[in-house]
């Protein structure tokens, strides 16, 4: 399978002004990944939206979904926030069609964005600021922009949730996930079914998500932070993309990434146990992606019970995992 794709990426950078252009092989998730090097010293990000699981979604064949994408990239580029942006191909196409014997596939090339992987070593109270800010400022575009004409992304909503949950029904039958677990987790969507519809979908409170915020999807250079991979971007309440943030935020930085968030939106009413039930469905859609990964088991059934008896249970009692206290 390696090997098919190297043959795609070259099929894909073929439709590129790239002429000489090497690639390297960077990750199969969501996408197919390879870093671009072309002259003189130009570095590029080339995808072929082909999903590691099905779990992934399937946006990806949809040419419509990816330009949507790209073409919220290009707003946010305006609005002076630091995301990478589309490629346009010789044809002056964002999207790149290549001919598979499975199944037509996409491709798109964007520009690279230059520094290392945000980690845990580099966190501290001016990067967790500045990730709060990010944030904001992400979502508070988004309240604003006024979508294009044939802007299409998928929805992040309850019924993406219980399908979600749904597809965890095979490691129940061979007994990597306990069914007791998997009821906590469907009590939980329950629980957080109740207080989505007794969230006003406005737009201040619902609308594009990055859909994907731990620190993997952050870049770090010379102290400053950028946002990278929008490709899990969908309609959804905003919270959810705070959710994961604060999952990934050392515990007593979290306030802080709160409070730097609310200087670009407020934070609606019953945000904590939103929050908390949002974290949920997101661990929830990490299992689900995990299923189908053979390296993955062992954290698989190791986290499952964590999150199932240590979080769920508790949400399921109305008792707090994140702001006990308040």
């Amino acid at each position: 399978m390696a090997a098919e794709f190297d043959t795609l990426a070259g099929q894909a950078l073929s439709a590129y002004d790239l002429p000489g252009a090497s690639f390297q092989f960077i990750q199969h998730s969501e996408n197919v990944t390879y870093r671009v090097q072309a002259k003189p010293r130009k570095t590029f990000l080339l995808r072929l939206h082909s999903p590691l699981t099905v779990e992934m979604g399937q946006h990806g064949a949809d040419p419509a979904m990816i330009e949507s994408e790209l073409t919220w990239l290009d707003g946010l580029k305006r609005a002076g926030l630091p995301v990478p942006a589309g490629v346009r191909n010789r044809a002056g196409e964002r999207v790149t069609r290549l001919e598979w014997e499975r199944t037509p596939l996409n491709a798109s090339l964007l520009t690279w964005l230059d520094g290392e992987d945000y980690t845990r070593a580099h966190e501290s109270q001016k990067t967790v600021r500045q990730a709060g800010s990010l944030i904001g400022r992400l979502h508070r575009h988004a309240s604003r922009w006024r979508l294009p004409k044939g802007f299409t992304r998928p929805e992040r909503g309850m019924d993406a949730f219980w399908q979600t949950l749904e597809s965890l029904r095979p490691a129940i039958d061979d007994g990597r996930i306990a069914y007791s677990d998997f009821r906590q987790f469907e009590s939980a969507l329950e629980t957080l079914s109740v207080h989505l519809q007794g969230l006003r979908k406005t737009r201040q409170t619902w609308g594009l998500l990055h859909g994907d915020l731990h620190k993997g999807n952050f870049i770090y250079r010379k102290g400053k932070l950028s946002l990278i991979d929008f490709s899990l971007s969908a309609f959804g309440p905003y919270l959810f993309d705070l959710a994961i943030a604060l999952s990934d935020t050392r515990e007593d930085l979290r306030p802080l990434l709160l409070e730097t968030y609310q200087e670009h939106m407020s934070l609606p009413g019953n945000w904590q146990s939103l929050l908390e039930g949002l974290y949920l469905a997101s661990m929830i859609g990490t299992f689900s992606f995990w299923i189908n990964i053979p390296e993955a088991q062992e954290n698989l059934v190791r986290r499952v019970p964590l999150i199932a008896q240590e979080y769920a249970a508790k949400y399921n009692y109305e008792e707090s995992f994140w702001f006990v206290g308040e």
